[in-house]
């Protein structure tokens, strides 16, 4: 991993007025502490950033959360790329901050810490609900979907199962509709895309039926981007109905999916029922007039939640010195464009911090490094990983991903990487209904 004087031996350090550098730590690679690393540079060249990652991968939400078919929006990841390229900025992944480096550590040795660590966990629905009803949180779905190592999806035993004909999902913002477009596309659809196929056909063998979008708010308040809704509707053999009108005219009379959309839709419970799920709604408002929708699976996509207990409950989070931006400071995941601009002005409050502060020396990354774990991954082990993932790539594919920690290890310490095995032709059918 390198060190700042072997990046830049020559480079002016004088941010503090005493030749000493701002050495700034960004707990997060996602967009938000990307951007934020971006926005520092710019307001202050010479300054010297460390961003830790418990993945050995860096870019977050962009390379685990964006839809797998969006490669459009993942293509900022060159853009953060060039970030990392700039002299005295380092990437150190597969730590964990807060069990394998300690806030206090990161205190100790950068003159400022950022927490973007974004917000992992989907939110739960507080209502009645059988336990043994089978209930997918929609981020965990599109993580699998990511090949993110750590989906929780990867490690449940029932996570890999079908998710059946007709599902269910309970949200109406962006997720929702990714969910559902993923859920609906045939094979053709996703070509340049890097689906974990896998894990697709495991959960959708076919593109599912009948899809159920429920929301609880009127359809003038939904979260979703209308571009986003329309992209779904234009996608050939899927019809989309709103409140029971056709979102498209002249869209098939036969579908292969069709998307009934229904607004003012509160759930009330989850239940099993004749060997399927029961959704118990009643209309906003009026708790007495009761509907049910039946299903194989229900998938929520009601937000997101921080699942880092160690860092949000950690003492001295209220320090001068330590920020937050994106999901820990406003709650909730934004679009790309807010992450920017949050990260923008998060990194301007940061500058003005450090600059009004007295002159202190900080070992930044060097007072770190007899703390890391052997595993650590640093920028070029990720370059190494970037290239055998584009090598290993299926017919089809503009990637694939390795879907385990440990073949992400061996590819950044720069292992042969495993062959990946083409999909057998008796997969989905581009036509083939359940």
């Amino acid at each position: 991993m390198k060190t700042p004087a072997e990046t830049a031996p020559n480079r002016p350090t004088a941010a503090t007025g005493d030749g000493i550098p701002f050495r700034v730590a960004v707990v997060g690679a996602g967009p938000s502490g990307c951007y934020t690393a971006q926005a520092l540079l710019k307001g202050q060249p010479d300054i010297e950033i460390t961003v830790l990652d418990a993945l050995p991968t860096p870019f977050g939400l962009v390379r685990y959360g964006i839809a797998a078919d969006h490669q459009g929006a993942k293509a900022v990841s060159r853009q953060f790329e060039r970030v990392f390229s700039q002299p005295g900025v380092d990437f150190v992944g597969n730590v964990s901050v807060g069990t394998d480096v300690g806030l206090e550590s990161l205190r100790e040795n950068f003159h400022a810490v950022v927490l973007a660590t974004g917000l992992g966990a989907d939110r739960r629905l507080d209502i009645e609900r059988d336990p043994d009803a089978r209930v997918v949180g929609a981020g965990d779905l599109v993580r699998l979907l990511n090949s993110d190592p750590d989906a929780r999806l990867r490690h449940r035993r029932d996570g890999l199962d079908d998710l059946g004909a007709e599902v269910v999902i309970l949200g109406t913002g962006n997720v929702a509709v990714d969910v559902a477009r993923l859920l609906s596309k045939s094979d053709l659809d996703l070509i340049a895309s890097d689906i974990d196929d896998d894990a697709l056909r495991a959960v959708a063998p076919n593109p599912v039926r009948t899809i159920h979008i429920l929301g609880r708010c009127p359809s003038h308040r939904a979260k979703w981007d209308a571009s986003m809704v329309k992209e779904l509707a234009h996608v050939v053999g899927v019809r989309v109905t709103v409140d029971g009108t056709p979102l498209l005219d002249g869209t098939a009379v036969s579908p292969r999916t069709t998307v009934n959309v229904r607004f003012e839709q509160v759930p009330a419970a989850i239940r099993r029922h004749d060997g399927r799920i029961r959704v118990t709604t009643h209309r906003a408002g009026d708790s007495g007039q009761v509907d049910h929708v039946d299903a194989d699976t229900v998938i929520t996509a009601l937000g997101f939640e921080s699942p880092a207990a160690h860092l949000t409950h950690s003492g001295g989070l209220d320090a001068p010195h330590l920020f937050r931006v994106g999901g820990p400071a406003t709650g909730r995941l934004g679009n790309l464009a807010e992450n920017r601009r949050l990260a923008t002005d998060a990194a301007r409050d940061v500058l003005a911090f450090l600059r009004g502060q007295e002159p202190r020396h900080r070992a930044g990354l060097d007072g770190l490094r007899d703390r890391l774990p052997a595993s650590a991954v640093d920028f070029e082990a990720w370059r190494r990983i970037d290239d055998a993932e584009i090598r290993r790539a299926r017919p089809d594919r503009c990637r694939t991903k390795f879907t385990t920690r440990e073949e992400l290890l061996a590819a950044a310490a720069g292992s042969a990487a495993p062959p990946s095995i083409p999909l057998a032709t008796t997969g989905p059918s581009t036509t083939q209904e359940k």
